[in-house]
């Protein structure tokens, strides 16, 4: 059977994409900086769409928002699909910290080919990669199909096929189940990151009652949806977090490598732990805080994985009893506890890496520390010593001052003395010379009795010997009072 031969009536695309619009680091009413990019994206599809009233969208919606009681904006594309024109709704909504949109793409009272699908998603406009949504999206793919039950799962393919046509970011088939009544087929990419995950649903309506469950548990399942993309990001961001924190861990063990091979030379030595001491803390504060929001994360996926439970308790409150829904309670019973096994795995891997970090920073600061203070020690020694050799040859100097001086004052007493001497013994010698010359004439006849002294009659040779005789007795005078006024001077000066 031809894709042509594959139809389905009423179809339509719904997608439903969660942005987040708070988070922990802001005030509890303030709004993240980007957290209006989901209205701003959804509004971007005008073009696609061929609706230019699509690209007020942000202006229209409500504010504050919330999760219910909005009302529903709807917008008409020209184009038409078997005559029926395609009708756009968009439903806006605040789900606690998240902004979500229920966009639905549907043309009613017709049939269609399966290959038409491709006019619900032009260019690709209603991919995660458009629109962007930080938590993650899923696209549902509705319809009545018109052939037999065993053409479903080709239905369901062909219908894939169609929405990605052009696009090769086409998810593969995962599970089957029935819903309401109506078999449901999922299929997905498996990426990690939120922005790239392709999850999709095809929901064949084959049951009276399924379109009333599905507008019944429409809250539910909005719901339901929701937590699982936050689940998924959660363990997104985990995975980033344990990234981030194996670099800086791969980085603190060179740190601790280099800590054993620092160098014996204590100034160099103290110089190269003061840098690690200064490079160590921020790279240890970040490893810290990726360890906690790798614990904020487990707790976010443990709270989302009991509110998914809620949820899905409340959509089989209105299941049918032949349902099967393994596909979604997989996710619950076996995902979203791989995912917090696995961080917790990462946990306990990384944990002792940061005791060891705080241990060895603790200890570059006690050695900083010690160091420092033998540093400071061997200063202030040498500082002291310094000041007490200036000190000493302060004194040394001050020795040598007083000694000059002491020899410059005992030069000039010494000086004086002479003069004073000298002056005495002229003074005597002259006055000496001023008395009678009997004495001198006495030891000259005494010596030369035949000698006349009478000058300059006597001749000269006596007249010479008697001048000679005559000075040196006065002068030895004199002397002899120099002498004595020495000995005088040195009695008083003691």
């Amino acid at each position: 059977m031809t894709d042509t031969a594959l139809r389905l009536k009423n179809p339509s695309v719904t997608l439903y994409a969660f942005h987040l619009c708070q988070d922990l680091s802001q005030e509890l009413e303030q709004l993240r900086p980007d957290a209006d990019q989901l209205w701003q994206h959804c509004a971007n599809l005008s073009q696609p769409l061929g609706i230019p009233d699509l690209k007020s969208l942000p202006e229209k919606i409500p504010s504050p928002l919330s999760e219910t009681g909005n009302t529903p904006l709807t917008y008409t594309a020209p184009l038409q699909l078997a005559g029926s024109p395609l009708t756009v709704q968009v439903y806006p909504a605040k789900i606690h910290d998240t902004y979500a949109v229920d966009l639905t793409l549907y043309c009613q009272n017709t049939t269609v080919a399966a290959s038409e699908f491709s006019h619900f998603n032009p260019q690709g406009c209603l991919l995660a990669s458009n629109i962007q949504a930080s938590l993650g999206q899923t696209l549902v793919l509705y319809g009545e199909p018109v052939g037999t039950l065993e053409e479903d799962r080709k239905l369901a393919d062909a219908c894939v096929d169609a929405f990605f046509q052009g696009s090769d970011q086409k998810p593969q088939f995962m599970a089957s189940g029935q819903l309401f009544g109506s078999p449901i087929f999922a299929y997905d990419n498996r990426k990690e990151k939120p922005t790239e995950q392709c999850h999709l649903l095809v929901w064949l309506n084959r049951n009276p009652e399924t379109s009333k469950l599905v507008e019944k548990t429409s809250l539910s399942f909005f719901n339901l949806l929701c937590c699982r993309s936050k689940i998924l990001f959660a363990y997104d961001q985990a995975r980033w977090c344990y990234r981030q924190t194996r670099a800086l861990y791969s980085q603190l063990e060179q740190e601790v490598k280099g800590f054993k091979e620092l160098p014996r030379e204590p100034e160099t030595r103290l110089e190269q732990l003061k840098q690690k001491l200064t490079e160590m803390p921020p790279k240890t504060f970040e490893y810290a805080g990726y360890l906690r929001d790798m614990e904020d994360h487990k707790n976010a996926i443990a709270t989302n994985d009991y509110n998914y439970d809620y949820w899905l308790n409340k959509i089989c409150e209105h299941s049918l009893e032949d349902d099967t829904i393994k596909f979604l309670e997989d996710f619950f019973n076996q995902r979203t506890k791989r995912f917090k096994k696995q961080i917790q795995t990462d946990l306990n891997y990384l944990k002792p890496g940061q005791q060891l970090f705080d241990q060895m920073l603790g200890s570059i600061r006690g050695i900083v520390d010690i160091e420092q203070a033998e540093c400071d020690r061997a200063l202030e020694k040498a500082l002291r010593d310094k000041e007490k050799a200036a000190e000493e040859r302060e004194k040394q100097l001050e020795s040598i001052r007083h000694q000059e001086q002491k020899a410059a004052e005992e030069r000039e007493k010494q000086l004086e003395r002479w003069i004073a001497l000298v002056g005495t013994g002229l003074a005597v010698s002259g006055i000496s010379s001023q008395t009678a010359a009997k004495p001198v004439e006495s030891m000259i006849t005494q010596l030369y009795p035949e000698q006349s002294l009478d000058c300059p009659t006597a001749g000269v040779t006596p007249c010479l010997i008697y001048t000679l005789v005559f000075v040196l007795f006065h002068v030895g005078v004199g002397a002899i009072a120099a002498l004595i006024m020495d000995r005088i001077i040195k009695l008083v000066s003691k």
